[in-house]
């Protein structure tokens, strides 16, 4: 919405629009070009040498719709804007930054463009359907831009699946490295693992990138094991499973990648002694963890080369890649959680 509004102000992304002659009568002070034919014409039927027939340029109806949904658009951005300024959890950092995005967007609507689409009869109701789906088949940068805004804003009203999915992948996904992208997959596949195996529903957590936790399933906090910068970190991070009545970690994925097969071994191994680690630092803090060692582990690889993965006995860690842990690969590493926990 922001560069929607910067490029409305500076017209920098197509605001234009077609236009059409139409013509009118006017008597005295005249705007427009006049019609020298049709005026006479005019004048000699009526007798009245005061009549004028006008010929002005104006914005075509289609014209009309876009700027609308632009204007629409931008006026939702103001009044959620206005909503987050006035809400107490509003800190003094995040106020200066709203109250700038704000400023930005007052300027854009008052714009000769977009003033009059956004105020008076025109501006009081939303654009149909048919004008959205007009704005995001236009070729100018403004109006399919705008046009997705109002469908995404819309489709989060009712939670459609693809508005989130938007959203998430707008806010999150798309600002990762591919590192945090591979833990932030496993995490979620484990989530949805420990879902199906526990039966408890599977909640997204929308602060995942304050707090590192990813999803609640239950009892079951998964995300980042230690406090990490999800956007600019290139280091890996493991991702536990943390059983929240006891506020111990029960479970660890390290993710890794091998640039080809001559290092998969050795990147496997890596992997592994990190878990070890892992395992043995949280057996310090108690019995809880004692009985919890690699079986209760799992190193998922963006590709393997050569290792395939194999049905593994319960007393053996899990190696897996991307595409495996797609297809329900961590479903046994829930299921030993579930039974070690669930009935202790």
């Amino acid at each position: 919405m922001f560069e929607i509004a910067k490029g409305a102000i500076s017209h920098r992304w197509g605001m234009h629009q077609s236009e059409s002659l139409e013509s009118a009568v006017q008597f005295g002070q005249i705007s427009g070009s006049i019609d020298a034919r049709e005026t006479l014409l005019q004048q000699h039927l009526t007798a009245d040498l005061s009549l004028f027939v006008i010929n002005e340029v104006v914005p075509s109806k289609e014209s009309l719709d876009r700027r609308k949904v632009v204007a629409w658009a931008l006026k939702l951005a103001r009044d959620e804007i206005l909503k987050a300024l006035d809400s107490k959890q509003c800190f003094s950092h995040t106020k200066q930054f709203l109250d700038e995005r704000l400023a930005v967007q007052k300027t854009a609507l008052a714009t000769p463009m977009l003033k009059d689409s956004a105020s008076g009869k025109l501006g009081r109701s939303p654009p149909g359907e048919a004008a959205i789906n007009s704005a995001r088949r236009s070729k100018s940068g403004l109006h399919p831009k705008a046009g997705d805004t109002l469908r995404i804003y819309e489709g989060l009203r009712r939670l459609a699946p693809f508005a989130v999915r938007r959203i998430v992948s707008q806010a999150l996904i798309e600002r990762l490295n591919n590192q945090r992208r591979l833990e932030l997959a496993g995490g979620l596949a484990m989530a949805e693992a420990l879902s199906i195996a526990s039966g408890y529903p599977l909640k997204w957590n929308s602060d995942v990138a304050s707090d590192g936790v990813m999803a609640i399933v239950g009892p079951y906090a998964v995300g980042w094991h230690n406090p990490i910068n999800i956007i600019s970190d290139h280091f890996q991070a493991t991702v536990s499973t943390k059983d929240t009545r006891t506020a111990t970690s029960i479970s660890f994925i390290q993710c890794a990648v091998a640039s080809e097969a001559n290092h998969e071994n050795e990147t496997i191994r890596l992997a592994t002694e990190s878990l070890v680690s892992l395992c043995r630092n949280e057996s310090k803090k108690g019995p809880s963890f004692e009985e919890t060692p690699l079986f209760n582990c799992a190193v998922v690889m963006r590709k393997l080369f050569v290792f395939r993965p194999v049905t593994t006995s319960p007393d053996q860690m899990i190696i897996t890649e991307f595409e495996e842990m797609a297809r329900g690969r961590l479903l046994e590493l829930a299921r030993r959680v579930c039974t070690r926990t669930l009935t202790t």
